[in-house]
């Protein structure tokens, strides 16, 4: 018995603590993020889903985000300032695929977190971070 307290301390440690990267546990890593590039952030749905968890863009710097639908029902993207999304920055307009794409422009915003989703399918969210200082 001995030998499973330090073993079941270790488990519970680790299952509290953050990711590498300083995301709280049960947040994505932001290495799986999707990343501006020359102004662009490139995301897509497929199976009722967001192909990533999180965007990442610069404070201070508008940018695009490219959506490409690649199913058969209709999406979009929209984004907020909070998490419980009530103060709306951005929503962009629904399309429908397979293989539809859309650019939606998004304003500069101050460094911070905020959040995104598909305003038909609200289970289909994530989190924008933006870094940097404005």
């Amino acid at each position: 018995m001995t030998v499973a307290l330090p073993i079941a301390l270790a488990l519970l440690l680790g299952a509290c603590s953050g990711g590498a990267s300083g995301t709280p546990a049960g947040s994505p890593s932001l290495e799986d993020c999707a990343r501006v590039d020359d102004g662009v952030i490139t995301i897509s749905a497929q199976n009722l889903e967001f192909n990533v968890p999180c965007m990442v863009a610069n404070a201070g710097e508008a940018f695009t985000i490219h959506f490409v639908n690649q199913e058969a029902v209709p999406h979009d993207v929209a984004v907020y300032r909070e998490e419980a999304k009530t103060n709306e920055i951005m929503r962009g307009e629904v399309i429908l695929g397979p293989a539809a794409e859309i650019d939606y422009e998004v304003e500069a915003l101050d460094a911070g977190e905020y959040y995104f989703l598909c305003t038909i399918h609200p289970e289909m969210d994530g989190t924008l971070y933006v870094e940097g200082n404005a």
